[in-house]
């Protein structure tokens, strides 16, 4: 099971908002040094931004950027635009940026479905703007690892 790291913080722009995900998964010794520019890579060629019902993005790389398996999860205090994953010339505003630094291919596949199921309860969002943030891992991991 990844470990999960939650954060919450400030971002101008897409790129921003990956950074600090990926600086927090790099200090924790979860990722190569490389991540951060893999990710951005990664996204501009498959943008992650769900939806602006669903502001969440869900960048991540290969396995070959990985360590060891962990998701940086930022609660961003305003929303960054990130572009949409079924449009990349739409933008979506983005309030929670899922960084997944896993090892199995199908592993963010089933997160994506876990996330997916989450945010047609009502209460999803509203549960994680409310949460303290050292409540909100667990919480988290409840949802996506049960």
């Amino acid at each position: 099971m990844a470990e999960i790291y939650a954060l919450e913080g400030d971002a101008s722009t897409w790129e921003e908002a990956l950074k600090v995900t990926a600086d927090e998964l790099l200090a924790r010794g979860c990722v190569r040094p490389d991540f951060y520019e893999s990710c951005v890579e990664r996204e501009r060629e498959y943008p992650t931004g769900l939806t602006n019902a669903c502001p969440v993005a869900i960048p991540h790389t290969t396995k070959d950027h990985v360590v060891r398996e962990a998701i940086a999860v930022l609660r961003l205090r305003r929303p960054v635009e990130f572009a949409c994953i079924e449009d990349a010339s739409l933008r979506v505003r983005v309030r929670y940026v899922f960084n997944l630094a896993l090892c199995d291919s199908s592993a963010h596949l089933d997160l994506i479905r876990h996330l997916i199921g989450s945010v047609k309860d009502p209460g999803f969002f509203r549960r994680l703007d409310d949460l303290p943030l050292e409540d909100l891992r667990g919480f988290l991991a409840g949802k996506f690892f049960d």
